[in-house]
Parts: C-alpha cells; structure tokens; sequence
C-alpha cells in the first residue's frame, strides 16, 4: 500500500496537521484545495500548529508561517515560532524584532542576481524584520526611504471569534 493510500484515510485532524507540516503530495494538496471546505478546518490548524512550537500559549491566530497572536495572561499578543514576544496583538509588532535595512546596490545585490537587480536603491530601501530570538525572517518591507515601519494589517479577533467562528474569545481585548 502506498503511503498516498494510507493518507486518504486520514481523518480530518491527521489530514490538516500533514498539510501544516507540509507532508501532503501535490495530488493531496490539490483534491484538498478542490473539495468543499470543512468547518473544523481552522480548529484542526491551530491544533496543529500548536504542536510545532515549544511554548504552551494557546494560539489565537497564525499571522504567519513563523508568527502567531497568542493568548498570554488573558490578554492577545503576537509571538514567534522561536517564543520571542512582540508586544499587543494590535501594536505594531515590527519595532520589537531585528532588522536588517539594505540601501545600496551593494546590499541588494546580496539577495538579489545582478541580472534581475531592478530595484533603484535611490527610491527604496528593504527591510527585513528578523525574529529576536531565531533570526528567522518574519516579514520583509520595501518601501521610500525614511518611510514609517509600516502595520500590515490588524485582524479584528473579536467579529473573527464571535460572527465567524461562533465562539467566544478566549481573551480580553
């Protein structure tokens, strides 16, 4: 028996931990993608994405693949992968992570191929927001020099929780 034959009987839970670690096929992938949505989905992620890190804070909302808003001490907060605590769910979690600024050619062209380098490093600057605690990459601006370390977004976890999960949330905002 092939191991694609041992997933397809996979209950729901086993199906979306395989996705979260990334151990589905294509063909997996792709029937999961087609067939309608299950409503346990979200539970069965944040239970698997619990499992992936070492800290107990019970996860809230994945803002990342590296990066979570958390319940801690009744409150929200964003939090690493790694365990770095970035501050209120609703701050700007940036300005508590390490950065790396590239403004010259010289800098782009260390992520970047000479051959594909469009960027002016007169207009732009990249910023690449690192986790305190792991280095890992969480998040990467390009923006005007000068510009404010901007918030991508803010997710509103109290209509999310109570109008599109039916449940309560867990914390005090």
């Amino acid at each position: 028996m092939t191991e694609d034959n041992d997933r397809s009987r996979l209950s729901g839970q086993e199906t979306t931990t395989a996705l979260v670690q990334r151990k589905l096929s294509w063909e997996e992938l792709l029937g999961l993608m087609r067939a309608p949505k299950d409503e346990s989905r979200f539970a069965e992620t944040l239970v698997a994405l619990q499992q992936l890190v070492d800290w107990d804070e019970q996860i809230l909302l994945p803002l990342g693949e590296n990066l979570f808003i958390v319940a801690k001490d009744g409150k929200a907060i964003v939090k690493t992968k790694a365990g770095a605590e970035l501050g209120p769910w609703n701050g700007n979690w940036k300005m508590h992570c390490r950065v790396i600024v590239r403004r010259t050619r010289e800098d782009f062209l260390e992520i970047y191929p000479e051959e594909h380098l469009t960027i002016d490093p007169g207009l732009v600057e990249i910023r690449e927001f690192l986790c305190p605690a792991s280095g890992t990459l969480l998040d990467v601006d390009c923006v005007p020099p000068t510009f404010p370390v901007e918030v991508d977004f803010t997710p509103d976890l109290a209509t999310f929780y109570t109008e599109w999960l039916g449940r309560d949330l867990p914390v005090t905002l």
